[in-house]
C-alpha cells in the first residue's frame, strides 16, 4: 500500500493474539513503574518493557513496536524540516476557540482565547488499545458501518470496555494479521459483544492515513491510536515518532495530508488539522504551573523523567494535529497510563512555544463537488444516520461543546 493511495481493506476473522496490548501495559505498571531500569530501547527502534508476573502465571517481555511504514509522517523527524511563511499566525489563530452564544433568537459567535497550557489525557478523550482476550461479536448499529460489516467476530479482552462518555473510541489490534479495527461510539452491550457506529480498518505497516476526503473515527480522518504516548516508552524514556495533539481553534473547511477530513471550527486562516508542529528548539521549558491557581506543580523525578521523553519527541518529531480540544491536548493510551501521568507534566508549555513545519496542499472539506461514487477524492457517505450527528464524518466535535470533565480529561 503507497502513501498516496491506500489499498481498501475488508474485515478479516483474526486468529487468536498472544497478547493484551492494554493488559500488557497494565502490567507494565504493575512490575516497572518507579524503576530506572526497567526497560530500554531495543537496537530496532521497539520499546521493550519488562513485566511482572501476575496471578502467579508469568508474563515475558512485551514490544511496543513502532506502527506505520519507516516513512510515513508518524515515523519521520520534524527537526529538519522548514518552517511555514504563516508559523506565527497560524499558532496565534489555534489559541482561538469560537464559540456560539444565544441571545434570544439570535445566534451569534464569539472568539475566546485560550492560553491554558499543554495537557495529557490518560483517561477521557483518549483510546484503548487492545488485541487477544476471548472471540467476541462486533456488530454495527448503522446502515453505513464505513469498513465494518453488519457482524464480525474479533478477539478483545473481557474486562476492556469501550467507554461512551468519550465518542466509544476503542482501537482492536489483530497482531497476527498486522491490521487495527478503530471504532467510533463502540460500547459493550448486555450480552458481552460490542456494538459500535463506524468502523476504520488501518495497516499496521502502511502510511497512517488516508487519501483526501476519507473519513475515519477520528475528525481529521487519522487513526486513534496513532501518536498515543505508550507506557513502555515512558519507562524506556525516548519516544521515536510524532505525537497526536489537538488545538481550541483548528481551521474550519480545510485539512492538509496526512489528514483525510476535518472537524476544525477555528478561524479559516488558522492552523489547519494535519498539520505538524514542534516544539522550537530555543524555548526553554518552564518548570509546570497550576493554570487555575498559578501554583508550581509539584513532580517527583520519574514525572521529570517522562515529561522529558515527551518533550525530546516534541523537538525531534513534533505533533501533528489530530482533531481539536478545550486546551492544547496530548494523548496517552488509555488504561495503562493514568498511573505514571497526571497530565500536568507539561503545564510549562504553550502553544506559542510551538512553530509549525511547511504546509503541503490545503484540501476543502466537504470538496465542491462529492462524487456519490466513491471514486479518488470523493466525499464518502455520512458514517452515521443519527440526525444529530455531523454530515461526513463521524465524530461528534462538530456538533458538541468542547467540556473539561470531572477528572481533568480535556476533549
Amino acid at each position: 500500500m503507497t502513501a498516496g493511495s491506500p489499498a481498501p481493506l475488508r474485515p478479516r476473522r483474526p486468529a487468536l493474539a498472544l497478547t493484551t496490548l492494554a493488559l500488557a501495559g497494565s502490567l507494565a505498571l504493575a512490575g516497572c513503574s518507579g524503576q530506572d531500569d526497567a526497560a530500554a530501547p531495543d537496537p530496532g527502534g521497539n520499546v521493550a518493557a519488562t513485566v511482572a508476573p501476575v496471578g502467579g502465571v508469568p508474563v515475558s517481555t512485551v514490544a511496543e513496536t513502532r506502527f506505520f511504514s519507516d516513512d510515513s509522517p508518524w515515523n519521520t523527524r520534524a527537526d529538519s524540516l522548514e518552517v511555514d511563511p504563516r508559523s506565527g499566525e497560524m499558532m496565534r489563530l489555534a489559541q482561538y476557540r469560537i464559540g456560539v452564544i444565544e441571545r434570544g433568537d439570535e445566534v451569534e459567535t464569539e472568539d475566546r482565547l485560550i492560553t491554558d497550557p499543554v495537557y495529557i489525557n490518560t483517561e477521557a478523550w483518549t483510546t484503548p488499545v487492545v488485541a487477544g482476550g476471548q472471540p467476541t461479536p462486533v456488530v454495527c448499529r448503522q446502515v453505513v458501518c464505513g469498513d465494518g460489516e453488519d457482524s464480525m467476530v474479533l478477539h478483545v479482552p473481557a474486562d476492556i470496555d469501550p467507554d461512551p462518555r468519550y465518542d466509544g473510541w476503542f482501537t482492536i489490534f489483530d497482531t497476527e494479521q498486522s491490521i487495527a479495527y478503530d471504532l467510533w461510539r463502540a460500547r459493550r452491550e448486555d450480552d458481552a459483544s460490542i456494538s459500535y457506529h463506524f468502523m476504520r480498518i488501518w495497516e499496521l505497516d502502511g502510511p497512517g492515513y488516508s487519501e483526501p476526503q476519507v473519513v475515519s473515527a477520528r475528525g481529521s480522518g487519522l487513526p486513534l491510536f496513532a501518536g498515543l504516548i505508550r507506557p513502555g516508552e515512558l519507562e524506556a524514556g525516548q519516544i521515536d515518532h510524532a505525537l497526536a495533539i489537538s488545538v481550541p481553534g483548528p481551521a474550519q473547511s480545510s485539512f492538509v495530508q496526512p489528514a483525510s477530513s476535518t472537524d476544525g471550527n477555528g478561524r479559516v486562516a488558522s492552523l489547519p488539522e494535519g498539520a505538524r508542529i514542534r516544539l522550537r528548539a530555543d524555548v526553554v521549558v518552564a518548570d509546570p504551573v497550576d493554570p487555575t491557581t498559578g501554583q508550581p506543580i509539584a513532580l517527583s523525578d520519574q514525572q521529570r523523567r517522562y515529561a522529558d521523553a515527551i518533550i525530546a519527541a516534541l523537538r525531534t518529531y513534533g505533533a501533528i494535529v489530530v482533531d481539536r480540544a478545550a486546551v492544547p491536548t496530548l494523548y496517552a493510551q488509555r488504561d495503562v497510563t493514568s498511573e505514571m501521568l497526571r497530565g500536568n507534566e507539561l503545564q510549562g508549555l504553550h502553544l506559542s512555544d510551538f512553530e509549525v513545519t511547511t504546509l503541503g496542499e490545503r484540501f476543502r472539506y466537504p470538496p465542491d463537488e462529492p462524487d456519490a461514487g466513491g471514486g479518488t477524492g470523493a466525499r464518502r457517505s455520512a458514517p452515521s444516520t443519527d440526525p444529530t450527528g455531523p454530515t461526513g464524518a463521524p465524530t461528534t466535535a462538530a456538533t458538541t461543546n468542547t467540556t473539561t470533565d470531572a477528572t481533568g480529561g480535556v476533549r
